[in-house]
């Protein structure tokens, strides 16, 4: 090859060279993100602590969306988390499981929380009567409740709890200035808040939407989330009262999470 063609190849092939390797940086980076998404904070688990009142009377922890798939190891963590806040009470929003063949050993686990447990079902609890009557047996024995539109008195008069699988009109609370008891409503959507005109709640709790699963670092999610009204993750102050929308400890669908960690919330209120 003549000195002058090769001469005029040389800036070519370093800027080939400079392509493929950043080609392969990329195709590096784009791995880590895969595994981080996949291995890592699927169950690297947050603990957030939300204080709603100058002098709380109750603690609250609020999990949601186990879809409980047979990962024993990481819902033994879970609810070690759980026993570690010394919450008063624990409030489960819906969607233990997908599979009705886990629901029993998902069961065994939960009853090794050791604080009452208020839960109410979600989209995905679909229990026939036999297993409906396990959820409600293992709630009971912890000294909490399974509730269907209904409300209960808890820790001694000091909480009272409105369960809502849809009919809302069933479970208004009292008219300020009746009661000196915190009012805590528990539903699976989070768009239901917009069917609570005229009534008002210390605090409502929901999940579904999983956070979405995939947000941008520090941003909002990557993909939109149907029929949320816009409660996708974290705190909302609503007509209804402060709404905490948790992103859940499971995934639905695909088996990942970025930049949307699972989550036990702790509520003071």
């Amino acid at each position: 090859m003549p000195a002058r063609l090769k001469q005029r190849c040389q800036p070519r092939r370093r800027l080939l060279r400079l392509g493929l390797a950043a080609l392969a940086g990329l195709l590096a980076v784009a791995a880590l993100i895969v595994v981080y998404a996949v291995a890592v904070e699927p169950h690297w688990v947050a603990v957030r602590t939300i204080r709603l009142a100058a002098r709380p009377v109750v603690r609250l922890v609020h999990i949601t969306d186990l879809h409980y798939k047979g990962d024993r190891a990481y819902l033994q963590r879970v609810v070690k988390r759980i026993n570690a806040t010394h919450a008063d009470a624990l409030c489960f929003t819906g969607d233990l499981v997908e599979d009705a063949g886990y629901l029993v050993e998902a069961l065994r686990l939960l009853s090794l929380v050791r604080l009452p447990m208020y839960g109410v079902r979600g989209n995905h609890d679909e229990l026939g009567d036999g297993n409906l009557a396990r959820v409600q047996a293992c709630f009971a024995a912890s000294g909490g409740s399974w509730l269907t539109d209904e409300r209960v008195s808890a820790l001694g008069g000091r909480l009272d709890i409105f369960g809502s699988a849809g009919r809302l009109h069933l479970i208004a609370p009292d008219p300020a200035g009746t009661a000196p008891a915190r009012y805590v409503l528990l539903v699976h959507d989070p768009a239901l808040v917009r069917n609570l005109a005229g009534t008002r709640f210390d605090l409502i709790l929901a999940g579904h939407t999983h956070g979405s699963q995939l947000r941008f670092p520090g941003g909002g999610p990557l993909f939109d989330l149907p029929l949320v009204e816009g409660y996708a993750r974290g705190l909302y102050q609503t007509p209804a009262g402060p709404l905490y929308v948790n992103p859940g400890l499971g995934t639905f669908y695909l088996p990942i999470r970025f930049g949307c960690r699972p989550e036990i919330t702790v509520m003071d209120i």
